[in-house]
């Protein structure tokens, strides 16, 4: 089983999220020849973050947001693996989440969201 820490998103470390997976994935190109034999080309290998946070301070959702809902399309996203230092540009899907309070405390509850390599 890996283990993800020291996430930063655009440089700026960020809450760990619970549960973080990452997602591998082939991106190919398939087609048939004329006896019908398949053919498939691996165009790029590429990766899906899921973050997940049950609940979120509003300063720690800040600082999420002030990366990833910009207009700025792409960014990074580095992190180690098992100890060893990883990174990938990304962009960010949708962001669903629900604005909470408790007494005067606010924060950010059911955070969701996945950021897709480039």
């Amino acid at each position: 089983m890996s283990t993800y820490t020291n996430i930063k998103l655009g440089g700026k470390s960020i809450k760990q999220p619970f549960p973080f997976t990452i997602e591998r994935y082939n991106i190919t190109k398939a087609g048939r020849v004329a006896s019908g034999l398949m053919t498939l080309d691996l165009v790029a290998k590429k990766r899906k973050f899921l973050f997940r946070y049950s609940s979120i301070s509003g300063s720690d959702m800040n600082t999420i947001l002030s990366v990833i809902d910009t207009n700025d399309m792409f960014f990074t996203i580095s992190y180690e693996e098992n100890g060893v230092a990883k990174s990938a540009t990304v962009y960010a899907g949708h962001i669903p989440s629900e604005l909470v309070r408790s007494g005067s405390e606010w924060y950010w509850k059911d955070v969701d969201f996945d950021l897709i390599e480039r």
